[in-house]
């Protein structure tokens, strides 16, 4: 397969999000995540295909080093279709299953391809971080100003705004998950019209994030942006002066523009979302969420071995959640990946799923500690870290756009791993 075959192949992958559920106000599918995992699929199969004569998944296995966290997903995979005994509904746990078996395989194929075509994939995975930060920067930060600026409304959190995603945090986490591309470059870049001009994405990233409200998202991205800048002031010193300056000034600018876009309104948006954080009975989404955790570690309690069967835990749920539920509300998700796996699936399950996104995220912090690493493994640390906070608190295992950007992450994580001269930046 030649590089630019498989530049495009890896491409479609991870720009599957943008694939939208409606044209023109036409409905297509209810849900987008259908669609988008129906094109992941039909990838698949184009690749499978195309390669079928030449796929060596023995010499590709041997190649990779940590063979047990490759598996640890695939084991996932395999309790799962062991619960679908325990299922109710045996019919929406083979159309979960089925989506978890297209993200396996994608993310076998994506590796493969990584390796196989020996493209740059650093180079590339940059590339299309910062494409798709810049149209999902553009997209939420044009419906917003739309609103706010031409039409003369209040500023509001509207699902209007989600831009790509379906949701208002898988938004605001996707945009989170690739901020640190952009510290990452800002710090690595000696010219100083690049370095504004990364500056200025941070700036308009960070006004996105402000905008959509998501409180989780804004906690994990200052907090991140808060590391980042210590990690780079102890490791460059005096060396990252006006970076940090460039840094600074970007988050400044997003402040100040959220006020701007703010002053119409009586009070603080942002501030005001926060003010029930410490009042989890005065808060809806909270309460919401503490009652779901309580149902999923019953299930867990319940069958702890296999689960009670993948797919099934929003059916099993609504009675017992009656409680926080509206009108036509029902419990869809678990809002936390690990509980929900371990309440439908199992145990083993969960603790191979943890494994999953846990091994890499230690070993990038053990890595980001040696004075000799050139800070992709602290990159690395700083998506993982995001990553697992976003899976504690919401559901980003079920969409294309957040799974997409883990596996490339992790497809990142398995070439420095691979390339023993990862310490330097000769291949950057």
């Amino acid at each position: 397969m030649s590089k630019t075959l498989g530049k495009i192949l890896l491409g479609l992958y991870f720009f599957a999000f943008t694939i939208p559920q409606n044209i023109k106000g036409l409905y297509y599918v209810f849900d987008r995540i259908s669609i988008q995992v129906l094109f992941i699929s039909v990838i698949n199969l184009f690749i499978i295909l195309y390669i079928i004569r030449r796929l060596n998944f023995v010499s590709f296995f041997e190649n990779i080093k940590y063979k047990k966290h490759f598996l640890s997903y695939f084991v996932v995979l395999v309790f799962s279709l062991i619960s679908l005994i325990n299922a109710d509904n045996l019919i929406e746990g083979l159309i979960f299953l089925s989506r978890y078996f297209s993200m396996f395989t994608a993310f076998i194929l994506i590796i493969y391809l990584v390796f196989i075509t020996k493209i740059n994939f650093i180079k590339l995975f940059f590339s299309f971080m910062i494409l798709a930060l810049i149209a999902e920067t553009v997209y939420i930060n044009y419906s917003v100003f739309d609103k706010v600026i031409s039409d003369g409304q209040l500023l509001k959190r509207s699902m209007a705004n989600r831009g790509f995603a379906g949701n208002i945090n898988i938004s605001s986490f996707s945009l989170a998950l690739k901020i640190p591309v952009v510290i990452y470059l800002l710090f690595k870049e000696k010219k100083r019209l690049y370095q504004i001009l990364l500056g200025l994405l941070l700036s308009f990233s960070v006004l996105s994030i402000l905008l959509l409200f998501s409180r989780a998202a804004i906690i994990i991205v200052f907090c991140i942006i808060a590391l980042s800048l210590i990690y780079y002031l102890v490791k460059e010193k005096r060396k990252v002066l006006f970076n940090s300056l460039i840094l600074s000034l970007s988050i400044i600018t997003s402040f100040s523009t959220y006020n701007l876009l703010n002053e119409k309104n009586s009070y603080d948006l942002i501030e005001d979302r926060f003010s029930t954080v410490a009042q989890p009975t005065e808060d809806d989404s909270i309460a919401q969420r503490l009652l779901f955790y309580k149902i999923a570690f019953e299930d867990i309690k319940s069958a702890p071995l296999f689960g009670i069967g993948i797919g099934n835990w929003k059916l099993k749920s609504i009675q017992r959640a009656n409680e926080v539920l509206r009108d036509y509300t029902i419990p869809y998700v678990v809002h936390n990946d690990f509980l929900e796996i371990g309440a439908e699936t199992g145990l083993i399950s969960l603790a191979c799923y943890a494994y999953f996104l846990i091994f890499p995220f230690m070993i990038s912090l053990k890595r980001s500690l040696s004075i000799k690493n050139n800070n992709l493994s602290f990159l690395i640390f700083s998506f993982l870290a995001i990553y697992l906070f976003d899976s504690s608190v919401n559901f980003p295992m079920h969409r294309v756009i957040t799974t997409m950007n883990l596996l490339f992450i992790l497809a990142l994580f398995y070439v420095i791993t691979d390339n023993k001269n990862y310490e330097s930046e000769k291949y950057f």
